[in-house]
């Protein structure tokens, strides 16, 4: 009785890391400085797997859930599900991950899933920078670069594609 217990804990742990890896493996992020596994080209990811792997990363709870929320987003942008992927990378955002930040900041750059917003986007891009996020300094650099930007200053541009 005593073995079929621990056969059984050990087959519910082994499943939990599994759905964690899986998360991971499936979805990490190159701009991401905490990531796991080598990183996903967006247009090589499995979406549907990537979106079930990482729910059920989120439904275990542990202390890595903004980064799994984060690439589950990976998962709804590349299928098409905006609305959903906005919610988790906010929500990724709002649990303080670094990396949703830089993608928080480039959805408002770009406006291509939701209105564009330059001034939020720098403010973004500058708070991902300063939690680690290297990324961010090319995002800063192209968005000085933008004539629309209303601190359009080419000066800028160069100083922080230095810092990428």
């Amino acid at each position: 009785m005593m073995h079929i217990i621990i056969v059984m804990i050990f087959i519910a742990f082994a499943s939990k890391v599994t759905a964690l890896e899986n998360c991971d493996i499936l979805g990490s992020l190159e701009a991401d400085p905490l990531k796991k596994t080598v990183p996903v080209k967006f247009e090589d990811l499995q979406y549907l797997k990537l979106i079930d792997a990482c729910t059920e990363a989120i439904e275990i709870q542990d202390h890595h859930i903004g980064r799994y929320y984060l690439l589950r987003a990976r998962g709804y942008l590349r299928s098409g599900s905006y609305e959903k992927a906005i919610s988790d990378i906010k929500h990724s955002h709002d649990l303080g991950y670094a990396a949703a930040t830089f993608a928080f900041a480039t959805l408002h750059h770009f406006g291509e899933a939701m209105p564009k917003d330059l001034t939020r986007a720098e403010f973004l891009y500058k708070l991902a920078y300063s939690n680690g996020v290297k990324w961010a300094a090319q995002g800063l650099s192209i968005l000085y670069k933008d004539i629309s930007f209303s601190r359009y200053n080419l000066k800028l541009s160069h100083e922080w594609l230095e810092k990428f």
